[in-house]
C-alpha cells in the first residue's frame, strides 16, 4: 500500500519530508565534525537550521548583508 505523504502527514506547512530533509542534512553535517559538544548542540542545530532555509542562496552574501545591515 502505497502513502500520499502530501495528505497523510501533511500539517498546515510542515511535512513529515521536510523535517526528514532538515535531519538528514544536520547529521551529515555533524558527522563532518565526529560529532559536537552536548554544551553546544543547540548552538549547532539553529546554525544548521539558518543553513538549510538558505541552501539555495548565496550564505556568504546574506552573511555580509546581515553585518552591514541591508535588507533586500
Amino acid at each position: 500500500m502505497a502513502i500520499d505523504h502530501q495528505k497523510r502527514f501533511a500539517n498546515g506547512k510542515v511535512y513529515i519530508n521536510g523535517i526528514e530533509g532538515f535531519w538528514s542534512f544536520a547529521k551529515e553535517r555533524i558527522a563532518k565534525h565526529h560529532g559536537i559538544s552536548p554544551g553546544k548542540f543547540l548552538l549547532y542545530i539553529k546554525e544548521m537550521e539558518w543553513r538549510y532555509n538558505n541552501r539555495n542562496m548565496d550564505t556568504f552574501s546574506l552573511l555580509v548583508d546581515y553585518i552591514l545591515g541591508e535588507d533586500n
